[in-house]
């Protein structure tokens, strides 16, 4: 490992785009995180990135504070696949952005609309058909998808439904609430010089004790990697159920070894005790973390924010 490793092999993707950071939305400070992934056609690299970038300033600059978009390309996964990560505030700042391109991007999205209507042929020659896909994900919080405890049906301050509103009405909040560490020393998907986006399927049997470890395991990352990587849950919506996502946001590729390191330390207070405890109550059976999910269905992508240098 040479001694510049901790140093991003290309500039994070706040670079992508002129906006300010107080006008830039990302994993953190969203609360709803669209990721649109496409396959490059054979021949056509050059064309597709121009037209990924094209769209993604094109929100960048006609919508700043109500979407942010990153492009970002695939790294040890499938070559030439590109990767949209799209934010918003909320479901309604979405439904706001399709409205105003007009009934065209009811059809097309946030994204497709703009380029595919002024270079519409470009745009269908760039990526395989068929392999445009995307995935909407939420910030976990507590009492999200029948997760809610005693404790919040109890204490009005613990409760997730929004007190200014007659009806039920779940309010979910940015993921930087997931995390002790303070807001400004997080990585998110604006500043992270790598992401490895891990992909977990829970039993929903265990769903509440899924969920409270994805967040103890996240938290032992942010508490221990000091700055130098930030974990963050999502629920996947409209899409598999208890799908979870991780984004682990790293400083760079090198800072994997120091999360293998991690988990590696076998002092009293080390993060591994996690693995070791029982997650399943005794009177359930009990079971460790190996029993919370589907065997083989974790996944991890690795993620890196696309150059837009010459």
């Amino acid at each position: 490992m040479t001694l510049d490793s901790g140093t991003p092999g290309v500039p994070p993707a706040r670079h992508q785009t002129a906006q300010p950071a107080d006008r830039i939305l990302h994993s953190a400070n969203a609360g709803v995180v669209v990721e649109r992934v496409a396959q490059i056609a054979a021949g056509q690299g050059d064309s597709a990135r121009r037209l990924a970038r094209e769209a993604a300033e094109f929100v960048n600059t006609k919508h700043p504070g109500l979407a942010t978009v990153f492009v970002y390309e695939e790294t040890f996964g499938v070559k030439d696949r590109l990767h949209w990560l799209i934010h918003f505030r909320s479901l309604e700042d979405y439904e706001r952005l399709v409205h105003m391109g007009g009934a065209r991007d009811f059809r097309d999205g946030v994204l497709g609309g703009h380029v595919s209507h002024h270079q519409a042929e470009e745009w269908q020659a760039a990526f395989v058909p068929g392999s445009v896909r995307e995935t909407m994900m939420f910030p976990h919080r507590w009492g999200m998808f029948g997760t809610a405890t005693q404790t919040m049906a109890q204490d009005p301050s613990m409760s997730p439904l929004a007190a200014d509103r007659d009806e039920p009405w779940f309010e979910v909040r940015p993921a930087h609430h997931q995390t002790a560490v303070p807001a400004d020393q997080l990585l998110n998907t604006a500043t992270a010089g790598v992401i490895m986006h891990r992909v977990v399927d829970f039993s929903y049997k265990y769903r509440a004790e899924a969920r409270l470890f994805a967040r103890t395991v996240a938290e032992n990352t942010n508490l221990n990697a000091g700055g130098d990587a930030t974990a963050l849950v999502f629920e996947e919506l409209f899409g598999t159920m208890e799908r979870m996502h991780f984004l682990i946001h790293m400083k760079s590729l090198g800072t994997m070894y120091k999360l293998m390191g991690i988990d590696a330390r076998t002092d009293p207070t080390a993060p591994r005790a996690t693995y070791m405890q029982d997650w399943v109550s005794k009177e359930q059976g009990g079971g460790r973390w190996d029993s919370l999910m589907l065997e083989g269905s974790g996944h991890d992508g690795c993620l890196t924010p696309q150059y837009w240098g010459d």
